[in-house]
């Protein structure tokens, strides 16, 4: 199963923006038949000060990503990659197969719509860097969209975040030493549990009570990502039963 698409917010040029992205595109890149990336921008009629919409133009701009994402797929075979709310611009990023004519398309969107004027920009981008480099989230950014999926699954289930229960962390080390020391080290920090071997690998389990609500859930497991990396291993997930 995919990771499908998810939102973020960041900053960008100075002022934030906001990213809604593909997650599962990477073997798409690794397989090289999309070379060509196409950006499709329009400006906002009603920006905030911080350069994001103000929600009354929704409805206009979801129909035309409808209409743009259709057309561009149809007629080039095109991968949609995100788009990002920024500055006053609403931008859309495509791959296409090379050679093909992204921009024509595009015009022929731009003359059945009334409500935006389109500005394009095309580059080769074979290793779709722009994809992994500059759209992708960074770690903790994806750590974070990650906890925010598991309390949507809690969520649905009923689960009070703000009920203090035992939450279990489990992180991977590369010997039972590291794992040792890390597991002394989380202990200071209220953590209780033990160091194992699992399939080959050492793994540390942690638990602690905590609520779950999101800003504070995150800060631990990005506390514990930190500590694990200190011993070379890495944060392998956390989970709850359901608080209600």
């Amino acid at each position: 199963m995919g990771m499908g698409w998810d939102v973020y917010v960041c900053g960008v040029d100075g002022a934030p923006a906001v990213i809604s992205l593909d997650l599962d595109l990477r073997e798409t890149a690794e397989r090289g038949t999309h070379p060509q990336r196409l950006h499709v921008r329009h400006a906002f009629h009603a920006p905030r000060a911080n350069g994001l919409p103000d929600g009354t133009e929704n409805d206009a701009m979801y129909a035309l990503q409808d209409t743009l994402v259709a057309a561009l797929t149809e007629e080039t075979d095109a991968v949609y990659l995100a788009c990002m709310n920024n500055h006053g611009y609403r931008e859309h990023f495509f791959h296409l197969p090379a050679h093909s004519d992204g921009r024509t398309v595009v015009a022929k969107v731009e003359a059945e719509s009334a409500d935006y004027e389109l500005e394009t920009f095309s580059e080769d981008d074979p290793a779709w860097a722009y994809y992994t480099e500059f759209l992708w989230p960074d770690p903790r950014t994806m750590q974070y969209l990650m906890d925010r999926r598991v309390l949507q699954s809690l969520a649905e289930n009923g689960d009070r975040h703000d009920l203090p229960r035992s939450v279990d962390h489990c992180l991977d080390v590369p010997d039972e030493r590291s794992g040792r020391a890390l597991l002394a080290e989380a202990q200071a920090a209220g953590f209780g549990e033990r160091v194992r071997a699992q399939e080959g690998r050492w793994q540390v389990l942690l638990e602690r009570d905590d609520a779950v609500e999101l800003d504070h859930i995150h800060g631990v497991v990005w506390g514990l990502c930190e500590m694990a990396e200190r011993y070379g291993g890495g944060y392998d997930g956390w989970g709850c039963l359901i608080a209600k």
